[in-house]
């Protein structure tokens, strides 16, 4: 089975942004780059399939630079399993919007006959969670998004997805897109020998114009990025007598916040 998973690299959550006012760009220079953290479970229950099967290619694809997402495909991505990486490094993508990508990564995936091709469901620096819908629509397949279990045959697919009040099992042919959530799996850490044997697995670098298509444009920007508005004063109610205290919270919260 030839399995294709599609991972970010993302700004670490715990990276602090200084932005001491609006902006048209972030000065990335400082943070901290990780895989997404759903990317970790897509990749996971791939390796995790082909282990199951006993036979199998696992690909890691990426759209970025490839000085800036090979350390992350090393660590994160061949080094727990994956066999090979394809880095679609067009400077024409940098800063592109969803459906950009998109297009992108559909053209790299139409190169090799996937029986399945796996994301997380949203990255953490945009949270657009359309990605991998986008990228179903234009390869023509199937997609099952937000899975919390899997089982794969040699032909089909069940999934299972939490919903409101509820699980929901759908049955899918193969070739299928999946979106993956938290709790499908636990994602494994690399060993530093897996890590050093990762370094040899092949990792390819095309553009968008060896994959034969032009640059996809972005139909919106980000036109400014500002820091949140400063909160007001805060008013302290003194607490000597608390029934007082408590009237003038009330008060204050019904008529100037206006909360209740």
């Amino acid at each position: 089975m030839k399995i294709a998973v599609c991972v970010k690299q993302v700004p670490d959550s715990e990276t602090r942004i200084g932005l001491a006012g609006p902006v048209p760009e972030l000065d990335r220079s400082s943070f901290t780059m990780i895989i997404n953290p759903y990317d970790q479970f897509a990749v996971e229950e791939a390796v995790k399939i082909k282990e199951a099967l006993g036979e199998g290619e696992v690909t890691a694809v990426t759209v970025g630079p490839e000085a800036g997402v090979r350390e992350m495909l090393k660590k994160d991505c061949l080094a727990v399993g994956c066999d090979k990486a394809v880095v679609v490094d067009d400077a024409a993508l940098e800063g592109a919007e969803p459906l950009a990508i998109a297009k992108a990564l559909a053209a790299a995936l139409k190169r090799e006959s996937y029986d399945l091709i796996l994301f997380g469901i949203k990255a953490i620096d945009d949270d657009a969670s359309q990605v991998g819908v986008m990228t179903a629509e234009l390869l023509g397949l199937p997609h099952v998004g937000y899975i919390g279990a899997l089982d794969v045959a040699a032909d089909k697919l069940t999934a299972r997805r939490e919903i409101e009040g509820g699980v929901e099992v759908v049955e899918s042919p193969l070739p299928c897109v999946l979106t993956c959530g938290k709790g499908l799996n636990e994602p494994r850490l690399p060993s530093l020998p897996n890590i050093m044997k990762a370094g040899m697995k092949p990792v390819e670098v095309v553009d968008c114009a060896a994959l034969g298509i032009d640059a996809p444009s972005s139909h919106t920007t980000v036109k400014q990025y500002s820091p949140p508005p400063p909160r007001g004063e805060v008013t302290m109610i003194p607490a000597d007598d608390p029934a007082a205290a408590a009237r003038e919270l009330a008060q204050k919260l019904r008529d100037e916040a206006k909360v209740i």
